[in-house]
């Protein structure tokens, strides 16, 4: 799980080192899928070729018309470029995102639990700040009652001691 934020430079050949705890997450594989966000955010995503995997298979999966699923497999898959690690646990971001997310000398890396997201650090703080106050609202938190419930239910364990917080 990708959790925590990291604050790295960006070298002259736009490389960025990965923080070493997601580097672990990606359970020492040499490359990671890297693409723009979807939702407008100027970020960028990233994550497990699994992770990609999932999201791949959803979109394909979707009952959705053709017109939107192609619109999704454009944006999504057409976009996303598959990056080594080097050795040094660094990767060369494209020069094209690099503008699109609006970063110049340092960039954020920002646990999304099953993905990342690369920011650059004053956007990443607006956004931060709009979502904590969203993620406050009794209506977001309620969102999670369900499955939460659903999740524990399924436990095949004596959960009663998780069930009361």
């Amino acid at each position: 799980m990708f959790v925590s934020n990291f604050e790295v430079n960006i070298d002259s050949k736009g490389r960025v080192s990965v923080p070493p705890s997601f580097r672990s997450v990606l359970g020492g594989r040499s490359r990671l899928i890297l693409w723009p966000d979807l939702e407008g955010n100027h970020c960028l995503e990233g994550g497990t070729e699994e992770n990609f995997n999932i999201t791949q298979l959803t979109i394909l999966r979707s009952s959705f018309g053709n017109r939107k699923k192609r619109a999704l497999i454009n944006a999504y898959a057409s976009r996303a470029h598959d990056l080594k690690i080097d050795d040094t646990g660094r990767i060369k971001l494209p020069e094209k995102w690099i503008a699109e997310a609006k970063v110049k000398d340092q960039v954020i890396f920002v646990g999304a639990l099953d993905k990342f997201q690369i920011w650059e650090p004053a956007a990443y703080e607006e956004y931060n700040e709009e979502m904590v106050e969203l993620a406050k609202k009794e209506d977001t938190v309620g969102l999670l009652e369900e499955p939460y419930k659903e999740l524990m239910a399924n436990q095949p364990h004596d959960s009663s001691s998780i069930e009361g917080r």
